[in-house]
This record gives C-alpha cells, sequence and structure tokens, in this order.
C-alpha cells in the first residue's frame, strides 16, 4: 500500500531529503515545498518501480525524481529538479513537453516552476518489457504499437523537437493498455537537427535488447534495407522518405 504524505508533513518524513535530493540541504527543500505549495499540490505519494534509500518513486534520472503527487484529489507526477543538476530550472524541459502536447506526444503538460514540472501520470511498463510478454499470437498489436511510435517521432520531427533519447529508450516509452507514450524531454532540444525518427526505428529494430524482444514476436526487418532508408531519410526527411522507412520496417505494406 502507497504512502500518502501531505506537504505539510513532508519535510520531517522519510522521504523529505527527496526535496532537497543529493545534497539534503534544508532551505532548498523548503523553497520546493513551496512551489509545490504554489501549484496546488497537496501531497507526495510514495509508490513506483524505484527507490532512493528505501523510498519508492517513479523515476529517477541526471536532472530530477520523478514521483506521484495529489493535485485536487487527483494523481499525477511531478518532476522535482535534483539539487546536483546540469541546469537551473525545470522552465526549459517544461517548454519542451509543451511543444511535444503540440503535436500529441509525452505526457499532459500540467504546470512548471524553477524547481518542479508537473505532468499527467503515465502508469505501465517500459516498452522492452511489455514486449518480452508477448506472444506468436500478437503480431498485430505489436506492429500497431511500433507503427504508432514511429508516427510520433515523426511529429516530433516535423515540429523541429529533437528528444535527444529515442536511441536508446529504455525508459523512455511507456505501455499501457497497448498504447505507447513517449515520456522524459529532459534532453530535448528545438536547436539541433532532429533525429526522432532515426533514433527510434535504431531502437525498436537494431538495438540489440530491444530487437530481440520484437525478433521474438515478429520477423525483423532487413537490417541493410533498414539503414538505407534511414539514411535517406537523414538526407531528405520528408513524408515520401518516411513512409520508405515505414515499409523497409515492415511496419506497413
Amino acid at each position: 500500500m502507497s504512502d500518502v504524505i501531505p506537504l505539510e508533513a513532508l519535510l520531517e518524513s522519510r522521504a523529505g531529503f527527496l526535496l532537497s535530493y543529493p545534497s539534503g540541504d534544508v532551505e532548498r527543500a523548503r523553497v520546493v515545498l513551496g512551489e509545490l505549495d504554489e501549484m496546488g499540490i497537496s501531497a507526495l505519494v510514495l509508490r513506483g518501480r524505484h527507490a532512493i534509500a528505501g523510498v519508492p518513486i517513479l523515476g529517477k534520472g541526471h536532472v530530477g525524481i520523478v514521483m506521484t503527487a495529489l493535485l485536487g484529489g487527483k494523481e499525477m507526477a511531478v518532476k522535482l529538479r535534483r539539487a546536483d543538476a546540469d541546469r537551473v530550472s525545470m522552465e526549459a524541459e517544461g517548454e519542451f513537453l509543451r511543444v511535444a502536447n503540440g503535436v500529441s506526444v509525452g505526457p499532459r503538460f500540467l504546470g512548471v516552476s524553477r524547481e518542479v514540472l508537473a505532468m499527467e501520470l503515465v502508469e505501465g511498463g517500459y516498452l522492452v518489457d511489455w514486449v518480452g510478454g508477448l506472444g506468436s499470437g500478437d503480431v498485430g498489436l505489436l506492429r500497431g504499437v511500433l507503427l504508432d511510435l514511429m508516427k510520433q517521432a515523426r511529429r516530433l520531427d516535423v515540429e523541429g523537437l529533437d528528444h535527444g533519447e529515442l536511441s536508446s529508450a529504455r525508459r523512455h516509452v511507456i505501455v499501457s493498455g497497448g498504447v505507447a507514450r513517449i515520456v522524459d524531454f529532459e534532453s530535448a532540444s528545438v536547436s539541433r537537427r532532429c533525429s526522432n525518427v532515426t533514433s527510434m526505428a535504431q531502437y525498436l529494430f537494431i538495438n540489440r535488447g530491444m530487437a530481440g524482444g520484437v525478433e521474438g514476436v515478429m520477423p525483423l526487418p532487413d537490417r541493410d534495407g533498414l539503414v538505407a532508408a534511414l539514411s535517406a531519410y537523414r538526407r531528405r526527411p520528408g513524408e515520401a522518405s518516411f513512409r520508405r522507412v515505414l515499409a523497409a520496417s515492415g511496419l506497413v505494406e
């Protein structure tokens, strides 16, 4: 059963150190607590597949700690900026998430401050684990999920937002109810050349850990043909070259 820690009790709770992880600075923790309160968040919920010092969390990255929170009595997710993060604010990531939402990608943006990014709670399993639970009778389901992910990547390319971590997307794609969601835009950029389609295709069909799972359900595409199609897409990233990537991936006729 999950522990629900009201904000007023958070600083003195066993999860209080996460407000200023990993420094444990109390004054900074108070600032984070104040920003959570200003967003209308009433509590943090201690649950998730990961943990820090025995405290369950949803995830941990180089920039922040992701936890479940309560907003208006409903569960959502918050990303708390780490004290040792390589950036001074969560605001840029919040803007990247807003851009992604504009093309129907990513968790729904709910709010951002210097230390906190609030967003929709996306629950489910990592894509690689979900694929590992499929069988030979699930070819249609898998093909549909992979096709949708490639289309999400294409929309990000068209929008000019590069996710930055899709070539090794183990913790960046979550599947729930047969629907895949791209998450975590902390490495995103609108200033570098986009490689979402090429990175996603490499992860799905060439990355050893992921491709092995896919191959257990459906045949992998011809590697040389896929690499050639991806090279053509890099040179001219249009709709026609994207369709050739999909065809080379075996996702469309």
